[in-house]
């Protein structure tokens, strides 16, 4: 059974496995450090960075491939046999994707990053794995750079503009600043507090959305997602922009988050806000009715968990200098 406690109740990932026989053999410390590696793109870089990591020497790599499996993968688990590859066998949103990676790990601690990126800080960071441990962060999020060098503004910070909701982009200037989010999905994750915390909601498939409603939760459940600028990751390929437009994952967002009060020891979700919803909804008043419920059953068994509710977190937010 997995994990992650959803509000629809959706079946674990199906996946196959191949590579990594050699790491296997008399293998008995855990390792310190999983690099959970998800596709993006095409193939053509994709030999030069496995020899990179491989020269890093990170001991365990998960690369998450599929539905659709490229060619070059029984060549590849051969040239790098210390490498697992995880074949997906049916297409899953990139939080789901990461929860299975990092189900899947065997280390404290998980790098999430994806294909069409370099690296650099990395083997340094290694070194100071304790340092992380100390800080207690959920997730701690690297500095970003395009793929001309130049810092992108990846750390979102949580506002509230005419009684909506707006992140405001910020550039990561030292260690230890918040971010609501990890910036496309990346960052080294503390394995055990994400299997706490329930990992990305399958349930909201829309990225943009996704990753929020992770780090709403996170930082409403007592966590932190701080940066540290000495990871780097690097774009080799422009990338382009999410899709933030409001839709049924902006929905399950909502209710799970935004609508939110906290009241003595527990959130709740006050009823005032069905009306809300009902009025809202493109989905009809009957199935509205039914979604409102299943958050609402989520809220109660998970209610004493949250420390905050979405407008204090975002009121008591220092918005840096």
């Amino acid at each position: 059974m997995s994990i992650i406690p959803t509000i629809f109740s959706r079946p674990r990932l199906s996946y196959t496995v191949v590579g990594g026989a050699r790491l296997e053999r008399g293998r008995r410390k855990p390792f310190r450090l999983t690099l959970l590696l998800l596709n993006r793109g095409g193939r053509f870089h994709r030999a030069e960075l496995y020899r990179e990591l491989q020269e890093i020497g990170l001991g365990e790599v998960i690369c998450l491939e599929g539905p659709t499996v490229a060619y070059d993968i029984e060549p590849l688990s051969r040239q790098f046999p210390q490498f697992r590859f995880l074949l997906l066998q049916e297409d899953a949103s990139s939080g789901e994707r990461i929860n299975c990676g990092i189900e899947e790990a065997r280390s404290k601690w998980v790098l999430v990053a994806w294909s069409d990126m370099r690296i650099s800080g990395l083997s340094q960071e290694l070194k100071n794995l304790d340092r992380l441990d100390f800080a207690g962060n959920l997730c701690t999020v690297p500095l970003l750079k395009n793929q001309r060098g130049e810092t992108l503004p990846s750390l979102q910070i949580p506002a509230l503009i005419h009684s909506r909701l707006k992140l405001l982009p910020w550039e990561p200037l030292r260690e230890g600043m918040k971010t609501i989010l990890p910036f496309d999905y990346c960052g080294i994750y503390d394995r055990e507090r994400f299997l706490k915390l329930g990992g990305f909601d399958p349930a909201i498939p829309n990225p943009y959305w996704q990753k929020l409603d992770f780090g709403f939760r996170a930082f409403l459940w007592g966590e932190k997602i701080q940066c540290d600028p000495t990871i780097q990751f690097r774009y080799l390929e422009e990338q382009g922009s999410e899709d933030s437009t409001p839709d049924a994952s902006y929905k399950l967002f909502f209710l799970k988050n935004m609508a939110l009060r906290r009241k003595g020891e527990r959130v709740k979700l006050p009823l005032a806000k069905l009306l809300v919803y009902l009025l809202r909804s493109d989905t009809g008043p009957i199935c509205a009715y039914k979604e409102y419920r299943e958050v609402l059953r989520w809220v109660e068994e998970n209610g004493l968990r949250f420390k905050n509710d979405a407008p204090g977190l975002i009121r008591g937010w220092e918005v840096p200098e």
